[in-house]
């Protein structure tokens, strides 16, 4: 997704030579992907002071917000994004999911379900609803929307996952054996997406099976 490149105006905004954004977003990355991340925050800061709707720079600035835990700090930086871009669909996914985090469901589906509006197919976001869904124990729509995900993103192994979850939970024991097996098949190392297979597995009455999924599990986490 691109947005507008027009020149920031105001006069509290410096000029940047060309390829300064870009500097210091090669910078700002190599200090979030290193071993004190937080030191990218005042660099990605002063990207947006220079270029107020530099879209990976928002975006990643926001998202490094949600790794350090501050979803609402990611929210503010991400309602500026929306206010350049209102229809910015990868701003609204992301402020959706940190909705979520702070228990603002209501604002979260709003913002995922507008998402779905612009973009019917968007597997990211059907799957973000799902999980939001899920929350509020509506696992019947929740595992609808897992599965409107699997359709444009098949190879998804947490949406695999999440629908089996989902599916156990709604008494589809077979759905949930389905998905959780693939889930596994796509991530070998998800330890807990085997546990919870071997639980189907147990209320399915295979209990051989199940024991082998909870040795897997185990072995994974060196329990």
């Amino acid at each position: 997704m691109t947005l507008p490149s027009d020149e920031p105006t105001g006069d509290t905004a410096p000029t940047r030579a060309p390829g300064a954004a870009e500097r210091l977003l090669e910078r700002a990355g190599a200090l979030a992907a290193g071993p004190r991340p937080a030191d990218a925050l005042p660099v990605y800061r002063e990207l947006l002071v220079g270029e107020p709707e530099h879209f990976e720079g928002r975006v990643h600035l926001a998202r490094l917000l949600a790794e350090l835990d501050e979803p609402a700090e990611a929210v503010t930086v991400l309602d500026e994004a929306l206010r350049h871009a209102p229809d910015g669909t990868e701003f609204l996914l992301l402020r959706g999911a940190m909705y979520a985090r702070l228990r603002r469901y209501g604002e979260a589906e709003t913002d995922l379900r507008r998402v779905l509006r612009l973009h019917p197919s968007h597997a990211p976001a059907h799957l973000e609803l799902g999980r939001l869904l899920w929350r509020k124990g509506l696992v019947a729509d929740a595992a609808a929307h897992f599965q409107r995900s699997l359709e444009f993103q098949p190879d998804d192994a947490r949406a695999c996952h999440y629908l089996g979850d989902a599916l156990n939970q709604a008494g589809d024991l077979a759905g949930a054996r389905t998905a959780l097996e693939r889930a596994v098949q796509l991530d070998p190392r998800d330890a807990r997406a085997h546990h919870l297979l071997g639980r189907v597995l147990d209320r399915l009455g295979h209990p051989d099976e199940a024991r082998e999924m909870y040795q897997r599990s185990r072995e994974l986490t060196g329990a």
